[in-house]
């Protein structure tokens, strides 16, 4: 009896007695959270890489491998005293990406023809350069370049001697449509005749805004100044501005106008001028 008692008990026992509870799962591996990624490369839009055809030069280099192709049109009057009409064309600066911020650039002759009687015609001076992009943050791009310019254009429109040009670059994006940019230059260069060489030099700063539009359109303002312009003159001070519009990711087009504030040797100097860029490469 005592022992069906036992047994009844723990028959019992085993029905209401709570089950045993399932192990924990095991807990997920922990997974290592992604690096923060860093601000996105500006220098792929064609409106943040072409230099033309602003006073100041873009801080962004052409990528390796790449070349970019920009010319232009300028018809530049000169009213008052010797008033004439000036054309430039076609304005051809060849930049190739070399290394990974450094690129080289090639500026060949461009024809020039006066409206003087008679009228002067030939080419200019062909420029060989570099330039260097230091970097860029979110907001801010910076670089360097350099430019050494040949004697190798007809004497009416060359310096007919060598000449250097060095400057620093930069461009800050305020806001998704408002850009600010600027270049501070030095310039050694010639300016003299074949037979009375002579040179000169000075500092050419400029600081410009730009606003994104739609349809990828792009309007910019600039002033700038030049302490010196040939030997034996002072300097003078200006503005531009124009338009740009990036047709796709390889081409830009652009439109612009000069004035030179003021006169300089009894002349008042403006001008208008149309132009395009084309990227070949990635």
């Amino acid at each position: 009896m005592i022992f069906a008692e036992a047994a009844l008990l723990a028959l019992l026992g085993s029905i209401v007695a709570p089950a045993s509870a399932a192990p924990p799962s095991p807990a997920p591996s922990a997974t290592p959270s992604a690096a923060p990624a860093g601000p996105s490369d500006p220098c792929t839009a064609m409106s943040a890489l072409v230099s033309r055809p602003s006073f100041s030069t873009s801080s962004c280099t052409v990528k390796p491998h790449d070349l970019l192709v920009e010319s232009g049109y300028t018809n530049t009057a000169a009213s008052g005293r010797g008033a004439t009409n000036t054309i430039d064309y076609p304005q051809t600066s060849l930049r190739v990406g070399v290394a990974r911020n450094l690129e080289f650039d090639l500026d060949p002759e461009s024809y020039e023809r006066t409206s003087t009687v008679p009228k002067t015609a030939g080419g200019s001076d062909t420029s060989l350069g570099a330039k260097y992009e230091f970097g860029y943050t979110s907001r801010f791009t910076y670089g360097v370049n350099a430019l050494l310019t040949t004697n190798s254009g007809d004497p009416s429109f060359s310096g007919n001697g060598t000449g250097v040009l060095a400057n620093m670059n930069a461009a800050y994006s305020a806001s998704p449509a408002l850009g600010f940019f600027g270049t501070a230059g030095y310039n050694a260069q010639s300016g003299g005749s074949v037979s009375a060489p002579a040179r000169f030099h000075g500092v050419d700063p400029s600081l410009g805004a730009s606003i994104s539009l739609p349809a990828n359109l792009t309007y910019y303002a600039e002033g700038f100044g030049q302490s010196s312009t040939a030997p034996g003159l002072g300097g003078r001070y200006g503005f531009d501005t124009g338009f740009e519009e990036d047709i796709g990711s390889r081409l830009q087009f652009d439109a612009s106008y000069y004035d030179f504030t003021g006169a300089q040797g009894g002349m008042h100097l403006h001008s208008v001028g149309f132009g395009a860029a084309y990227l070949i490469g990635s």
